[in-house]
């Protein structure tokens, strides 16, 4: 949702315009024009004659460039209120009353700087020994200047606006995604779970009564972990070993875990269930399949600024691609808005292992 154009976000908008480089080059593009205009339609011999002139001719083409760049779109901003941006007649009486106080200010400054009616007139081109009033000079600057301001200040704002709500919309899109994949994944693991309790209670009644209490602690904290876009990865690794514990009930020494993890990782955050559905595909089409299980291996190690997290296990071969099966796809599309297209996730046999790695190009998530 946009913000309310009150005080304090009308100067954040304004600062944030202010750190565009392409918003600045536009500015110092058509300052340079004018400045150079200025020289060719005025000998540099009369701007030499005064350094208030030759001042002005320097200043005020970057002074008058960055009012239409970077003030003519502010009184369109201004809403006072809850909305974005005001209506277009309160805008347009805005606009034409700020604009017509800034080119004041700089009429009165140019007048300053030049200090001499005949030289003011040889600087705007007229033949030497005329004299201008102010008031004439005033009067022609806020009949032109007024409503090119205007309108030039309302294109850039609308632009600018479009934009905004362009990117308000699509932020609106993912964060729906994001809400749709973490609903997904908390069932989908609670599903696999109480299939594999199923037949923990007809081989072993009393190890299925802790497991189902594990299982509720197990899915408490799923719901806690899975409630946030992004989590330390020391969560991850706790969530992840909470749920080897409930699936060493069924598996028994069939299972054998091994670590390798970069502790300083810890503080870094990542999208939740990162490591579990790997871990879960392991255990489901690897280990328990297999009559005498097997290891499962899982590791997080830096790589280039980034991350590589490595899931392998033995057991039975590969049986899985991704995008094959909810966690994983899932686990895919979280990558994808969490990182965009740099982040990889790759399944593959190394001889009799089979290993799934996820490699992200930097601990900054895009979202």
């Amino acid at each position: 949702m946009l913000e309310a154009m009150r005080l304090g976000p009308l100067q954040q908008h304004f600062r944030s315009r202010l750190r565009k480089r392409t918003s600045w080059a536009i500015v110092l593009v058509f300052a340079a024009l004018f400045t150079g205009l200025q020289f060719v339609m005025v000998p540099a011999g009369v701007q030499l004659r005064h350094p208030g002139a030759l001042a002005n001719a320097l200043l005020m083409p970057l002074l008058i460039s960055f009012s239409y760049g970077f003030l003519s779109p502010l009184p369109w901003r201004w809403s006072g209120d809850d909305r974005s941006r005001p209506a277009f007649g309160r805008g347009l009486v805005q606009a034409l009353v700020f604009n017509a106080v800034v080119i004041i200010a700089l009429v009165i400054l140019s007048w300053f700087l030049v200090r001499n009616a005949s030289l003011k007139a040889e600087a705007l081109g007229l033949a030497q020994g005329h004299k201008v009033s102010f008031q004439a000079v005033l009067g022609l600057n806020l009949l032109v200047g007024t409503p090119m301001m205007t309108i030039l200040g309302a294109i850039i704002s609308f632009s600018v606006i479009s934009e905004e709500e362009k990117a308000a919309a699509e932020a609106r899109l993912e964060e729906a995604q994001w809400v749709l994949l973490r609903g997904q994944l908390s069932p989908h693991v609670l599903f696999n779970s109480l299939n594999a309790l199923a037949e923990l209670v007809r081989q072993d009644p009393v190890t299925a009564e802790q497991a189902i209490l594990d299982l509720s602690e197990l899915y408490r904290a799923l719901l806690r972990h899975g409630d946030r876009a992004r989590a330390p990865l020391a969560e991850e690794r706790a969530l992840v070993q909470r749920f080897l514990a409930v699936e060493g009930l069924r598996l028994g020494d069939r299972l054998k875990v091994l670590w390798d993890w970069d502790a300083g990782l810890d503080p870094a955050e990542a999208p939740p269930f990162l490591i579990q559905p790997l871990v879960e595909n392991a255990l489901k089409h690897g280990i328990a399949p297999h009559p005498e299980g097997g290891t499962l291996e899982i590791s997080a190690r830096r790589h280039n600024g980034g991350l590589v997290l490595r899931v392998s296990n033995t057991g039975r071969g590969l049986g899985l691609v991704p995008g094959a099966g909810v966690g994983l796809s899932n686990l895919e599309a979280r990558l994808r808005l969490a990182y965009g297209v740099g982040a990889t996730l790759h399944l593959r046999t190394e001889g009799p292992r089979t290993v799934a790695t996820v490699e992200l190009p930097s601990l900054e998530m895009r979202r």
